[in-house]
């Protein structure tokens, strides 16, 4: 059977004119693909003597070398026995078509790899995270049980309240870091500034993790310059500033030795813009990192192989620190060798905040005393145990289970019979906010001026915005902190501008 070739035939075989084309009638073979031409001979051949349709897809060599996908479909015309005895057919260049398909098909393939990892990923995580909450919650359980044992053994019921004390932060700083993380994921975080006192911090954090080091047998040192001391008040996030050491002293814990070290050494200058420049370097003597392992810490979800089924940990603390760090203008540099430990530098540029004043100081011990306070909380138990605290330092306390009890509760006695508000935020009927913003609107002479600070557990800084919003003077996240709590109080009874979150 001999074959013709069309002149647009030609040119989808990259012949532009007629005198450089094979002649008419050679076998065509020669422009199909070897790795297609046992497919489409066969394919042909059935179509020509079994009277099937004639509709394939191939690969062609063009004149150029060049390889392309083509149709080809044809019609036979046949004798009156069936027999074929030639044919028409059209060649289409379906090169991009079929290359675009190939394209989406690998990024169908590599959007589902990636779904089927990150799906993986996330089961991990949970997996790790139970593991990792329940870790001090246990340890929370087992010392109430321990002291249900042992009422009248005094120094264990105060031993045992220092250790569970220490879990629940731990626990808190785990729920910080989940929190934390889909922000980070969202792009979403934003720099606070208040004044932050390092010396209080600094003991805040040691508190936390010297039961923690102690347990694990390792030794914490630090070492500040005279200097240094002179910046002990800063403005700055004392929330963010708290998750970097917490994460990072408690890889420096975890990944240790028994009988091993983390040491601090603290050191400042000045810059020239006025600001001041805070370094810290961390240094511990566990089992360090791999070369490789380096290269990934500040990948969320990332842990080192070796270690990362017997030591607990998210694998969001560092991704986090960084990212903490850079959005206050500072850096984080970490060098390691495996076997002989890590060193964590930090550096975080900080505007001076001044000292408190030695009168707001002293007046925070009994600044409660015989204030009268309205606690909004829809949880019994919460209210039960703010309201102890709170009469414990002489106030007196009524209670509204929900944001139209408090408006009630305000606008049904006279004016002056509160002096402060704490308000939750998240309640049935009225939330916090919408309760805020009506006792505002209130017409009566301390509608507008009665301090009310929001008492909740919504923490990140769009929720502290949305509170001063609402008309809030001042935000406390939850857990409470008692000693601070206080003191954002009576700034508010006060009027100061001490800070508006804890």
């Amino acid at each position: 059977m001999g074959f013709w070739f069309s002149d647009g035939c030609r040119r989808v075989l990259g012949f532009e004119s007629e005198d450089d084309f094979p002649e008419n009638g050679e076998n065509p073979d020669r422009f199909i693909a070897p790795d297609d031409l046992a497919r489409i001979n066969n394919e042909f051949r059935i179509a020509a003597t079994e009277g099937g349709p004639y509709d394939v897809n191939y690969c062609v060599r063009r004149k150029d070398g060049k390889r392309m996908w083509v149709r080809a479909a044809a019609k036979f015309r046949r004798d009156e026995q069936g027999i074929a005895r030639s044919c028409m057919g059209a060649l289409v260049d379906i090169d991009d078509a079929v290359k675009n398909q190939a394209r989406q098909q690998q990024a169908l393939e590599q959007a589902l790899e990636r779904a089927d990892h990150a799906s993986k990923v996330k089961t991990d995580f949970l997996h790790r995270m139970s593991h990792d909450m329940r870790t001090p919650l246990n340890c929370i359980l087992g010392l109430l049980e321990l002291c249900e044992r042992n009422r009248d053994d005094e120094a264990l019921l105060w031993e045992s309240h220092g250790k569970m004390r220490t879990a629940a932060r731990h626990l808190l700083s785990l729920i910080d870091d989940t929190l934390q993380a889909s922000k980070l994921g969202e792009g979403e975080l934003a720099l606070v500034r208040e004044p932050v006192d390092f010396a209080h911090l600094q003991a805040d954090v040691d508190d936390i993790m010297q039961l923690l080091a102690a347990e694990a047998g390792v030794i914490m040192e630090g070492r500040q310059e005279e200097d240094s001391i002179a910046y002990r008040y800063v403005l700055g996030s004392e929330l963010y500033l708290r998750q970097i050491f917490l994460n990072i002293y408690s890889n420096c814990i975890k990944y240790n030795r028994p009988g091993g070290k983390v040491i601090t050494h603290v050191t400042s200058s000045e810059l020239p813009d006025g600001k001041v420049l805070l370094c810290w370097e961390i240094t511990d003597t566990g089992i360090g990192m791999s070369p490789e392992f380096l290269k990934r810490v500040f990948e969320p979800f990332a842990r080192e192989s070796s270690v990362a089924g017997t030591v607990g940990g998210t694998g969001l603390g560092m991704p986090i620190v960084k990212q903490l760090i850079e959005l206050m203008g500072g850096s984080i540099d970490i060098s390691s060798e495996l076997n002989e430990g890590s060193t964590f530098v930090i550096s975080i540029p900080f505007d001076l905040a001044p000292a408190p004043r030695e009168t707001e100081q002293a007046a925070n011990g009994s600044a409660l005393q015989g204030r009268r306070l309205l606690l909004v909380e829809d949880n019994d138990l919460n209210a039960e145990i703010a309201a102890t605290i709170l009469e414990g330092d002489g106030a007196y306390v009524s209670i509204a289970g929900d944001g139209s009890q408090a408006l009630e509760a305000f606008a049904a006695n006279p004016a002056g019979t509160f002096d402060v508000i704490l308000m939750d935020v998240v309640m049935p009927k009225m939330d916090g906010l919408a309760a805020t913003r009506a006792i505002r609107a209130l017409d009566r002479s301390d509608a507008a001026s009665i301090p009310i600070i929001a008492m909740t557990g919504n923490a990140f800084q769009e929720d502290v915005r949305d509170c001063l919003e609402a008309g809030m003077n001042a935000h406390m996240a939850k857990p409470i902190d008692v000693a601070k709590a206080e003191r954002i109080i009576a700034a508010a009874m006060n009027g100061g501008p001490d800070s508006v979150r804890q």
